[in-house]
């Protein structure tokens, strides 16, 4: 009987240890087995050109890591969806390819993109305070515009006086284009697209019929018109925020 607790001790501690061996095994075969990206080779990519075959790469990543980059990155299983595209930036050798950097530039027909509850207005933007190249379509931005029942101030009765208007913030809204450009600046030049009258955005706004915006819409214009149409400020929205409406 001495002898059968013992044995069941050492039975246990075997399984134990082939426990945690099997472990260590299943945790080394993840990091040794790899799944292989689209990289750029060694000559690089230049802004503008064609990528070619022979400008890629395979990259290995771990399995362990890889899970996760599959869902910002083109395993190169899928290089065909690469080749043939326009390189937006310059691209050095072993940079591994992201998918946003495979976004081709959208087309220029804003009509495409309205719902038929949606109408696009523009708006001019205060080029002193506004920065287009941090900007793109499908951004989510607010407007700075005068409070309501702020009066303008007169220079004729209060000359060289300084007088702070108060403001409030309408929005937000979504950027359709920013003068005649769609897509972010770098593709944009990369593209040979022209870039025109940025500081007027056209954004999105809904429509509750044929012939009246929503009250968020409407307010917009009313402040626009109480500034007698003047160039307003821009507050640009988190890109997080974005995506979890």
């Amino acid at each position: 009987m001495k002898g059968v607790p013992g044995l069941l001790i050492a039975l246990g501690l075997a399984i134990a240890g082939g426990l945690c061996n099997w472990f260590y095994m299943a945790q080394k075969s993840r990091e040794l087995d790899l799944v292989y990206f689209v990289g750029v080779a060694e000559s690089g990519i230049r802004q503008g050109d064609t990528i070619q075959a022979s400008n890629l790469t395979s990259i290995p990543i771990p399995l362990r890591y890889a899970q996760r980059l599959k869902e910002v990155a083109p395993t190169y299983n899928d290089i065909s969806t690469v080749v043939g595209m326009t390189a937006y930036r310059d691209f050095q050798g072993g940079e591994l390819l992201l998918t946003q950097d495979l976004k081709t530039p959208p087309n220029n027909d804003l009509k495409r993109d309205l719902g038929t509850d949606e109408v696009a207005i523009w708006v001019n933007v205060d080029s002193q305070g506004f920065v287009p190249q941090f900007f793109s379509g499908g951004d989510e931005v607010s407007f700075i515009v005068p409070a309501g029942g702020a009066r303008q101030p007169s220079p004729v009765s209060e000359p060289g006086r300084q007088i702070e208007q108060p403001t409030e913030v309408i929005g937000p809204f979504y950027i359709l284009a920013l003068g005649s450009r769609r897509g972010t600046a770098d593709r944009a030049r990369a593209s040979g697209l022209s870039q025109t009258a940025e500081t007027v955005l056209a954004i999105r706004v809904k429509k509750v019929s044929e012939t009246q915006l929503d009250e968020k819409a409407q307010l917009l214009l009313s402040r626009l018109r109480l500034s007698g149409n003047k160039a307003l400020g821009l507050v640009m929205h988190s890109e997080r925020k974005s995506k979890e409406k």
